[in-house]
C-alpha cells in the first residue's frame, strides 16, 4: 500500500500520504474480514448440504435394504 500511496502528489483540497494510506489499510482490512467472513458462511453452508444429501442417501439405501 505505501508503494502507491508514495507515487501520489499532494493536492491542497486533498489529503496527506499517511493519512490516504492509513484509510487504504483500514478499507483492506475491512475487505479481508467481510472475505474471511463470507468464505466461512459459504463453507458452512456446503458442507451443511452435503450431510443433509448423505443423510438423505443413507435413508434410501436404509429403505433398499429393507425391501429387499
Amino acid at each position: 500500500m505505501t508503494i502507491a500511496a508514495r507515487r501520489l502528489s499532494y493536492s491542497n483540497n486533498g489529503m496527506d500520504r499517511q493519512t490516504f494510506a492509513n484509510s487504504l489499510q483500514q478499507i483492506s482490512d475491512q475487505l479481508r474480514w467481510v472475505d474471511q467472513k463470507l468464505t466461512m458462511k459459504v463453507d458452512n453452508e456446503i458442507v451443511d448440504a452435503f450431510y443433509s444429501q448423505q443423510k438423505k442417501i443413507n435413508k434410501i439405501q436404509a429403505n433398499i435394504n429393507h425391501v429387499k
